[in-house]
């Protein structure tokens, strides 16, 4: 368990129900080399859990029910796929709030 620190505890109270504070963006990512232990999923696994009353800072927690499927989706671009359709495919995925019962990110392959 590991508590969140102020600055991310600020982003997740700076959330409304029309407002929201995840980021977007574009990673690739590369597995290091020489390290047979690695495991990319174990920071990934993580998701959050709230003190009672809000009396101290979230946590984050290892998900013992992590759901690798439920985070990496598969979609298409409805139509031909030119740039309008996927800017508004894009607007969409990103206008949502995200699950916080469940870890605080999700990739989408377009």
């Amino acid at each position: 368990m590991k508590q969140l620190t102020g600055l991310d505890t600020s982003f997740l109270n700076l959330e409304t129900s029309t407002s929201f504070g995840h980021i977007s963006s574009l990673s690739i990512y590369q597995r290091p080399t020489g390290n047979k232990d690695f495991d990319p999923y174990q920071v990934l696994r993580r998701r959050l859990v709230e003190v009672p009353l809000g009396l101290d800072r979230p946590y984050w927690i290892s998900d013992p029910d992590f759901d690798l499927d439920f985070h990496v989706r598969h979609i298409g671009v409805p139509g031909e796929g030119n740039d309008q359709q996927v800017g508004d495919l894009v607007g969409r995925l990103i206008g949502r709030p995200m699950d916080r019962s469940r870890p605080l990110w999700e990739a989408y392959v377009i």
